[in-house]
């Protein structure tokens, strides 16, 4: 894949270094609400990543990582089409989340609301601060998190899910982390952060992107067939070169050295 270039946007600010694809929304007046200046950008650099090894979705001020979507696009001066295709996007990300051949990593601080909860909820790992908390306050505005429910429950049981839904109510870090919606709450967020997606960058490519790919497949079928692929996912990693390197690098004690094949 060809590598990205920087592209300046003055909604969601995209930029790469050093195997990071930093996807930054940067709507903070906005309470960085999705709209399609946000999502359309964010679409075409999780459909070609280009040389990344990992992408970093991060947002603007410290009160609110995303308020959900633009509710400016559901006002009463917006057409249907325009509300309908402004939904899919949000959609098509979350596809395209699963499909990134890389790790999606979100690194959550403040307030995290409705669509934002999606966006989340599409990501590999979440890093929460310990100020962070979740919420689907759709139901209070006469409205039900619908899209956001066919992930939610993916990650909670039922009843937690339906509770999130039908109360409206803010779920704080701490509780989030034991529901399943985030991977890990951390104090520092920034510099722990900055630890995790090195780390991820560092590692063999090839077994990342293969194993990434079969984790979700296996979770989309039974047991059986899950096993039968996984199996040959196993005997295809080990015909590559990465396969080779890492035990050889184990064996003889020394840092392996990926060439990504």
């Amino acid at each position: 894949m060809a590598s990205l270039p920087d592209v300046p946007d003055p909604d969601l600010q995209v930029t790469s270094d050093a195997g990071v694809l930093r996807l930054h929304l940067d709507r903070e007046a906005k309470r960085n609400a999705l709209s399609g200046d946000v999502l359309r950008p964010m679409l075409a650099a999780l459909r070609d990543p280009g040389e990344a090894r990992v992408v970093l979705i991060t947002s603007a001020g410290e009160r609110v990582f995303c308020a959900g979507a633009d509710l400016v696009q559901m006002a009463p001066d917006a057409t249907g089409l325009e509300v309908h295709e402004g939904r899919g996007l949000l959609r098509e990300v979350v596809l395209a989340m699963r499909a990134c051949p890389v790790p999606v990593v979100a690194s959550v601080q403040g307030l995290c609301l409705a669509g934002g909860v999606g966006l989340v909820l599409g990501c590999d790992l979440v890093l929460a601060a310990e100020d962070a908390a979740f919420g689907l306050p759709e139901v209070d505005l006469g409205l039900w998190p619908f899209m956001v429910s066919a992930l939610l429950g993916r990650h909670v049981s039922p009843k937690r899910a339906m509770e999130m839904m039908l109360s409206g109510r803010r779920v704080p870090a701490r509780e989030a982390l034991e529901m399943g919606l985030v991977s890990r709450v951390v104090g520092d967020l920034r510099a722990d952060t900055e630890e995790l997606v090195a780390a991820l960058a560092a590692k063999p490519p090839v077994a990342v992107r293969l194993g990434k790919a079969a984790f979700l497949a296996a979770m989309e079928t039974t047991l059986a067939p899950g096993l039968e692929a996984m199996q040959a996912q196993l005997s295809l990693l080990n015909t590559t070169e990465d396969a080779a390197e890492g035990v050889g690098a184990f064996l003889q004690k020394r840092t392996p050295q990926w060439k990504g094949r």
